[in-house]
C-alpha cells in the first residue's frame, strides 16, 4: 500500500500557481496526467510527456502520451537520444523506481508542444497508509486556474497585436 503526493508547479510562476495531487502507486502516469490538466484549467487535446530533466526536452527518459507513443513506434530507435515509454502502461510506482525518485526529487511535465505549457512535480510525500490503487486526487491548491489556454500563456489581444511595418 503506497501512494505519492506530488506538488505540481506551473514553471513560469511556481510560487503562485501549484496543485498537490495524491496518486496511488498502481495508477498509470497517464491517469496522473489526466488529473493535472483539469486542476490547472487545461484541456486534454494536445500531446504531452513526463520526463526526468529540468530542461524538459533533454530528458533521458520520456513517458509519452499514448497517442504519441503509438505514432512514434515506427521511428528509428538508433536516432533517438532518449528512452521512450508509454505513459499509459507505466505506473507511478514503476516510474519512481525507474527514475530513483526520493522525497523532494522532481520530474517535468510538458503539455502542448506548440505552446509548451511547462510544469514540474516535486515528490513531496510517500504515503504508506494510502491504497496503491488510489485514483489521482487534488488535495491542495494555490493560485487561480489558467484562464484561456489558447491565449498564448496569458498575453492579451493588445499584447500580441504588432504594428503594421508599412506604417512605421
Amino acid at each position: 500500500m503506497t501512494a505519492y503526493r506530488f506538488r505540481v508547479k506551473f514553471d513560469p510562476d511556481p510560487t503562485s500557481l501549484w496543485r498537490d495531487i495524491v496518486v496511488g502507486a498502481d495508477r498509470t502516469i497517464a491517469e496522473f496526467q489526466s488529473a493535472i490538466n483539469p486542476a490547472f484549467g487545461l484541456d486534454q487535446s494536445h500531446l504531452w510527456f513526463v520526463g526526468d530533466d529540468e530542461d524538459y526536452w533533454d530528458s533521458a527518459i520520456k513517458y509519452q502520451c499514448p497517442q504519441e507513443y503509438e505514432e512514434s513506434l515506427g521511428g528509428d530507435p538508433v536516432l533517438r537520444t532518449e528512452r521512450i515509454e508509454n505513459a499509459d502502461e507505466v505506473t507511478i510506482g514503476e516510474m519512481t523506481r525507474q527514475l530513483g525518485l526520493e522525497q523532494y526529487d522532481r520530474i517535468c511535465y510538458l503539455y502542448d508542444y506548440g505552446d509548451e505549457w511547462r510544469f514540474y512535480a516535486i515528490l513531496k510525500e510517500i504515503l504508506s497508509d494510502e491504497t496503491s490503487d488510489k485514483l489521482p486526487e487534488l488535495v491542495r491548491e494555490k493560485g487561480e486556474s489558467i484562464g484561456d489556454q489558447y491565449d498564448a500563456l496569458g498575453t492579451t489581444e493588445s499584447d500580441s497585436a504588432l504594428p503594421d511595418p508599412l506604417y512605421l
